[in-house]
């Protein structure tokens, strides 16, 4: 599942290069009419499914093996909510995240602090640091597997913390 997909881009190269069955949830109606033509266009129509619905409250039918979060949870309030959400309604054992580094250029920092426009996107609702970005996945119930910093990004793979039983006193 490939949620805030824009056109599919990460949609089809998934389905291409894993040979998976994608299906990608997009709220912007022209971002899912140009992705579905790309779909046709690349030969993909069996395996990439676009569909339109806002990720915040709109479930996607279906269980799902992995969630794709790409470039999408800075736009997003109330984060660690929606991913721990998004892990009950998908059952998917595996998330894979990719998010602005608010490090990533020593200017970043320098402009936050002088009181100036600092993201990369004035949509952004924040951009991470390694220490933020692994307590919102942990607050989430997700547990990092593997975070590497990336052209300026974090990508992570992360699963769903396995629920614990309560132990029995005897």
């Amino acid at each position: 599942l490939d949620l805030g997909c824009n056109t599919g881009g990460v949609s089809m190269d998934i389905a291409e290069r894993c040979g998976a069955e994608v299906v990608g949830l997009e709220i912007v109606p022209d971002h899912v009419r140009a992705g579905r033509a790309a779909v046709v266009r690349r030969g993909l129509a069996d395996r990439v499914d676009l569909r339109e619905g806002d990720i915040t409250r709109d479930r996607a039918p279906g269980e799902f093996d992995v969630v794709v979060v790409s470039n999408v949870l800075e736009h997003l309030r109330d984060r660690p909510t929606l991913l721990a959400r998004w892990a009950e309604w998908y059952g998917a054992a595996k998330f894979l995240v990719r998010v602005p580094a608010f490090d990533r250029d020593w200017r970043v920092p320098f402009k936050k602090d002088l009181g100036v426009e600092w993201r990369l996107d004035v949509t952004h609702e924040t951009e991470y640091t390694v220490a933020s970005l692994r307590a919102e996945l942990e607050e989430a119930g997700l547990e990092v597997e593997e975070l590497v910093a990336n052209w300026g990004e974090y990508w992570v793979r992360a699963r769903v913390r396995e629920a614990r039983s309560p132990r029995r006193v005897a």
